[in-house]
């Protein structure tokens, strides 16, 4: 675990600069509302505010705060430095895109005042306001959740990256692009840090301990457990860094990678294996997705061949337009490393109302149903699978196929055999349902012959393995929040909600599911992918491929 004290040197020197004006970058404020995974009540996303905003005693108008002693009088304002974020970046690469301003939960963003160059007690103009600083903030669980790091709260706490609270003396408003501006400094011997030293690290010191409890301007909390300790009583801080078990962070899991075979020129198998593994692993269900970080923060999703929870199988394809992703499974990763994995989820299941299914799969579409052919065939369910490659060398998952028997049929196009989506369609009764993943060419042949041939619409199933997601920039207006986001050409809506700080909840991807659905109140919406309803389409979009055309006004 990093220090303070592992900092190198130019960084300490360059915190530790005097600091006595600069410009108010950011003002955000937050709701209340479920987050993370344990959906735990939390106001951590904060949204920018444009234009003046009224800051009374409490803090800043329409911010909220989900307990009571995460507010209140000597917790009216959080100001965070900005600085810290590209530090983060380096020392947390799998979280990079999670790293930018707002982060913590701060309500104030600026870069130069920091831990090492703030005192308690200092008195500071910002715009109409004057506010004091109080004591530093102390880092919880939720910052684990929030950044998806196992320890994150603690990381913040041991290398003073933590933030800092302000009391009110003068209310008024302040706004983006405001004079910060010290006042008073009654304590320049007690900065921020050297609070936080005594409070983490030399923890037992009681001349110090007297000392700090009689610092007129620190706030009660902070006083009240210096007093504590004095009294030898000494807090849990397992309880604050870590939180109970039920609230523990689960979103990643650490997987080894046993094995890495070439399955095809194109085509890598994955067999991974959990280093904690579960007493009672979870069975891969059909249709299941996991979330993966490849480097530099990178996750992409990708379907689960077989296996469970503790130990299972991916297939992933080198594509040509890769933007980062199978290139860096495919020319860097190999057995023995370490990655981390995300929950498995369920997004494309098998109906419970059909009485055959066939399966047509296209290339790398296969490993969306070789799960859903082996659960079939323990079952005893009817089934066919159609197995559509260019050539022999492009089969892939052969040891996988091998155990369906006859249940499966390989269209090597090389060859001349060349499957035949009307010979296929015509053989189907009233009880059969077709599921689909393959390119959009495949997909929109069975869908014309389907519809051709009268077959409902409720008994088809599609999937795609890659979805276009770029387009035109727009902007995405947050209705709730007041606040505006811009869209970038090769960006997703989903992406662009997440570094805004929105936990947006997804699982496939590629417009399959509808687990990254998010609610349109106004504008045209360019839908792209399967996962919503006709019906739902004129209020929700796929955040993570439809794109907005100019300006959509969304229900977030």
């Amino acid at each position: 675990m990093p220090t303070f004290q592992d900092e190198d040197a130019d960084a300490i020197k360059a915190l530790k600069q005097p600091w006595e004006t600069e410009t108010l970058a950011q003002v955000r404020t937050g709701k209340v509302k479920p987050t993370f995974t344990t959906q735990e009540p939390s106001a951590i996303y904060k949204q920018i505010r444009r234009g003046p905003l009224a800051v009374n005693d409490l803090g800043c108008e329409g911010d909220e705060h989900a307990f009571e002693f995460h507010g209140g009088p000597e917790k009216a304002l959080l100001q965070y430095s900005a600085r810290h974020y590209t530090r983060w970046k380096k020392e947390l690469p799998q979280s990079k895109a999670l790293f930018v301003p707002g982060a913590f939960g701060e309500n104030l963003v600026a870069s130069n005042a920091n831990e090492h160059n703030m005192c308690i007690g200092d008195v500071v103009r910002i715009g109409e306001v004057i506010a004091q600083v109080t004591g530093p903030r102390q880092p919880c669980y939720k910052l684990n959740h929030r950044f998806q790091v196992p320890d994150m709260s603690k990381r913040a706490q041991d290398l003073c990256r933590t933030g800092w609270f302000y009391r009110i003396l003068k209310t008024g408003t302040i706004q983006a692009g405001d004079q910060m501006t010290l006042l008073e400094r009654p304590n320049p011997q007690w900065t921020i840090a050297t609070i936080q030293h005594y409070l983490y690290r030399d923890m037992r010191n009681e001349e110090m301990m007297r000392q700090i409890v009689e610092i007129r301007e620190l706030g009660m909390e902070y006083r009240g457990i210096f007093i504590n300790r004095l009294r030898k009583q000494y807090e849990n801080q397992a309880r604050r860094l870590e939180g109970a078990p039920e609230k523990a962070l689960t979103i990643w899991k650490d997987y080894l990678l046993l094995t890495k075979v070439k399955e095809t020129p194109r085509i890598v198998s994955l067999v991974l294996r959990a280093i904690t593994p579960s007493e009672v692993p979870s069975p891969i269900v059909t249709g299941s997705h996991v979330r993966v970080r490849l480097n530099e923060g990178l996750i992409r999703p990708y379907s689960v061949v077989t296996g469970d929870s503790n130990q299972f199988c991916l297939a992933v394809a080198l594509d040509e337009a890769s933007r980062g992703g199978s290139r860096y499974i495919h020319r860097e990763v190999q057995p023995g490393d370490m990655l981390q994995c995300g929950p498995i989820t369920a997004s494309f299941p098998l109906s419970t109302v059909a009485d055959h299914h066939v399966f047509i799969a296209g290339g790398i579409g296969i490993t969306a149903f070789i799960a859903a052919a082996q659960h079939c065939e323990r079952l005893g369910y009817p089934y066919h699978l159609h197995y559509l490659v260019r050539s022999a060398e492009d089969i892939a998952l052969k040891e996988y196929l091998s155990g369906l028997g006859s249940n499966v049929t390989i269209y090597d196009k090389s060859s001349g055999k060349v499957f035949n989506a009307k010979h296929t369609m015509e053989q189907i009764h009233e009880g059969t349902h077709v599921y689909c993943c393959g390119s959009e060419r495949l997909q929109d042949s069975v869908l014309t012959v389907a519809s051709s041939l009268g077959v409902s619409s409720s008994r088809l199933h599609f999937e795609t393995f890659k979805a276009a997601t770029s387009g035109d920039p727009f902007t995405a207006d947050l209705a709730g929040s007041k606040t505006s986001i811009e869209v970038g050409e090769e960006q997703t809506l989903l992406d662009a909600l997440r570094e805004a700080g929105f936990d947006i909840p997804s699982s496939c991807e590629a417009g399959n599911c509808g687990t990254c659905r998010v609610g349109v109140k106004a504008g045209k919406v360019e839908h792209r992918g399967s996962g919503l309803m006709e019906s739902d389409k004129n209020q929700a979009m796929l955040s993570c491929v439809s794109r907005g055309l100019g300006t959509v006004v969304l229900d977030l």
